[in-house]
């Protein structure tokens, strides 16, 4: 399979919080890397959630 897009992430968005799950692949191996992490809906979570996201991203290279 061709990997086309290394990282990859999706937010399931609730009422009171979001799930973000983050999938890496390495150009290597074919096996993806699932993270999940939940946060609450407050604007310090959301906030959280940007820069674990842009985390995931660098840490991806």
């Amino acid at each position: 399979m061709k990997v086309v897009y290394p990282v990859c992430f999706g937010i399931d968005v609730h009422k009171r919080f979001l799930i973000a799950t983050v999938i890496t692949t390495k150009s290597a191996e074919l096996t993806p890397h699932y993270q999940k992490k939940r946060f609450s809906t407050f604007n310090n979570q959301i906030l959280e959630l940007k820069s674990w996201l842009l985390e995931c991203n660098y840490q991806s290279f």
